[in-house]
């Protein structure tokens, strides 16, 4: 397949897990991919072998000042911008009279604000010749998810930033559109540890039906709403999640 020959793209997360799957995916569908992410020793292993259709860019996403020079970077760096994934993301499990803070803001400022940030800097490069944003949300986001409260809300208004997003630039010729995963196998949900004192049956509630998906699961989802292959496609939240919420 060939989908994204002659895009170009930017991939927020893409050091590791879904990110990276995706920043992969739309190099080897054709398309030349700036990564973004904090980490970049992950850049480079993402990078790697695919003779420089990703390339690495290192920016923090609580760094407000730094994220729109970033995405103004990767424009110049590839001549505009047809394609955004925002994937980044950080969470973990909290109880929440043990929820810092500190710890909400900064799960808040990467997974809503950081969103936020690199669409709104994109918006200039994208109206020039049309394109397409996929924002990355979670089941957590459209489903009551237990020890979650900072996440589910950072997810929950990604959803609602992506529609209000979707319906306000159709008309320039923007879609903007949203994956929200289940649980996932990733390096970053591997590190998640259920507070003290957890329920079994509410941790019962998170558990997806058979095995956690696969990063390049949803990495596809994330690669058909960018296509035109979803043409059509506005504003929707595409879950995967192997149908646990249905």
């Amino acid at each position: 397949m060939a989908r994204f020959t002659g895009r170009r793209a930017l991939v927020t997360g893409a050091a590791s897990g879904i990110g990276r799957a995706t920043a992969r995916l739309l190099a080897h569908e054709g398309a030349v991919v700036v990564g973004l992410d904090v980490d970049e020793a992950g850049l480079v292993e993402t990078a790697a072998g695919l003779d420089g259709a990703v390339v690495p860019l290192v920016c923090d996403l609580l760094d407000r000042t730094r994220v729109p020079a970033a995405v103004d970077e990767a424009a110049d760096l590839l001549g505009g911008l047809d394609v955004v994934c925002n994937v980044a993301g950080i969470g973990g499990f909290r109880n929440d009279d043990e929820q810092t803070l500190d710890d909400w803001d900064r799960i808040l400022g990467v997974n809503l604000t950081g969103t936020w940030l690199v669409c709104q800097a994109a918006l200039p490069h994208l109206r020039r010749d049309g394109g397409a944003i996929v924002t990355t949300a979670s089941t957590a986001g459209t489903d009551g998810t237990p020890y979650h409260s900072a996440y589910s809300a950072s997810k929950g208004g990604v959803i609602a930033l992506t529609r209000s997003l979707a319906v306000t630039h159709h008309r320039e010729g923007i879609r903007v559109n949203c994956v929200a995963p289940g649980p996932i196998d990733t390096p970053i949900t591997a590190q998640y540890t259920l507070p003290p004192g957890a329920d079994p049956a509410l941790v019962a509630t998170i558990l997806p039906f058979g095995a956690p998906g696969l990063p390049g699961e949803v990495a596809a989802a994330i690669a058909f709403l960018a296509s035109d292959d979803a043409s059509h496609v506005n504003g929707v939240v595409l879950k995967v999640d192997g149908g646990k919420t249905a």
